[in-house]
């Protein structure tokens, strides 16, 4: 039982561990497929008073509109560490532009003015802010032609304080830029230059240089949001083309379209946002308890019904009804009989009770034979036999005590005698 009780349990872990692992649960991180699709969060402005916050699935394009927010938002950057995306909203706010965190389901809190660590003013440094970009804890936010640094560690003393700012340069190019994309490979920041005429530019955040990519261009328009997708493709998305905003992505050989919105006055993009879990795998079904059926003994053939030895009943007396008592000093033969061997005894025909239990037909059995006569009468004579041999040891004994004691006593009336 507790050897079946063990194989069970090994079997529902082999289950479970064939789920999780079919699921990917179990698999290294390098054998991990990668991504196909991701999510980003993007805000678009029609007004430039209040904005939409949208979902943007890649490379796909739908869209999904999450919130609504009565600011106008802008310079969003995802976090991954911490699963929120960072922003800057215009709310009429008295000390200016504010830093606001949105979830995953586009709900937003107001975090309030940026600060310097030097200046403690009352002016939000954040403000007029047009791009933003994450790189771990630092949140790039550009406004004009200046980058400043945000620290949005929570644990950090510096939370919520921006240090710079770096100029770039050359700042007609800079200043057509109002997205841009971290690329962790490089450590640069991938926008996109109106003034450039849709050239493709990257931001160093240490120097300030700003330099087009020789071949990257986008269809001629201001470009206001600018992630790179699944795919490490850079996708932008351009507020207004043909009375309409649309989204490209820029292959090898040019920009194709993806996605078409209403017309904006103003958009910005941050992602890939980190993908929900997948739901857990369903658990095992319960072992069994119960121990597997036994397995049911082939059926018999018909040369089996003879009788078997064991049913033959037993023809020698029992040794203790048959072995006397005798004289210690006398060596006396085996008191039991010779144990004879079974006589072969004819197979008598099967009854026919078992004979009508065969599916097919048998003859009738012949008459039987008497075995039990023929059989008994060899060990009685040998019975008798043994019964005589035991007197006769009987008589024997006697005499030979009388021997012994009739001599003990001629031999001490000699010796009185003499």
């Amino acid at each position: 039982m507790r050897g079946s009780r063990y194989l069970t349990v090994v079997a529902a872990a082999a289950a479970v561990a064939g789920l999780l692992v079919a699921s990917g649960w179990l698999a290294p991180a390098r054998q991990r497929a990668a991504a196909t699709s991701c999510r980003v969060l993007q805000v678009e402005s029609r007004d430039g008073r209040s904005s939409g916050i949208v979902r943007l699935t890649l490379p796909s394009g739908s869209r999904h509109l999450l919130h609504h927010s009565p600011f106008a938002l802008n310079a969003i950057a995802y976090s991954a560490a911490q699963d929120v995306t960072y922003g800057v909203a215009d709310g009429r706010f008295h000390d200016g532009w504010h830093a606001v965190r949105i979830d995953s389901g586009g709900e937003l809190t107001d975090l309030g003015a940026v600060g310097r660590e030097t200046h403690h003013g009352v002016w939000s440094w954040v403000t007029g802010a047009t791009a933003g970009a994450m790189s771990g804890n630092s949140w790039y936010v550009k406004r004009a032609t200046s980058l400043y640094t945000v620290d949005v560690d929570p644990r950090s003393s510096g939370y919520l304080t921006a240090t710079g700012p770096v100029l770039l340069h050359p700042w007609w190019l800079a200043a057509g830029v109002d997205d841009f994309a971290y690329n962790p490979e490089d450590g640069l920041l991938y926008g996109v230059s109106s003034t450039g005429e849709g050239a493709v530019v990257t931001v160093n955040p240490v120097s300030g240089n700003v330099a087009k990519v020789p071949g990257e261009q986008f269809p001629e328009a201001t470009y206001g949001a600018v992630v790179f997708g699944p795919d490490h493709k850079l996708y932008a998305t351009a507020n207004w083309i043909d009375g309409r905003s649309v989204t490209y992505r820029l292959d090898d050989d040019g920009a194709v379209e993806v996605s078409t919105g209403p017309p904006l006055a103003m958009s910005d993009g941050a992602g890939c946002l980190a993908e929900p879990p997948p739901p857990p795998p369903p658990p095992p079904p319960p072992p069994s308890s119960s121990a597997p059926p036994p397995t049911s003994p082939p059926p018999s053939s018909p040369t089996s019904l003879s009788p078997t030895p064991s049913t033959t009943p037993s023809l020698s007396p029992p040794p203790s009804s048959a072995s006397p008592t005798l004289p210690p000093s006398s060596s006396t033969p085996s008191s039991l009989p010779p144990t004879m061997p079974n006589p072969v005894i004819p197979s008598p025909q099967p009854p026919d009770v078992m004979i009508r239990q065969i599916p097919m037909p048998q003859p009738p059995a012949p008459p039987r034979a008497e075995p039990v006569k023929a059989i008994q009468k060899p060990p009685e004579k040998r019975a008798a036999k043994a019964r005589n041999n035991v007197k006769k040891q009987r008589r024997w004994g006697i005499t030979a005590v009388l021997l012994i004691v009739g001599g003990g006593a001629v031999a001490a009336r000699a010796r009185r005698a003499r």
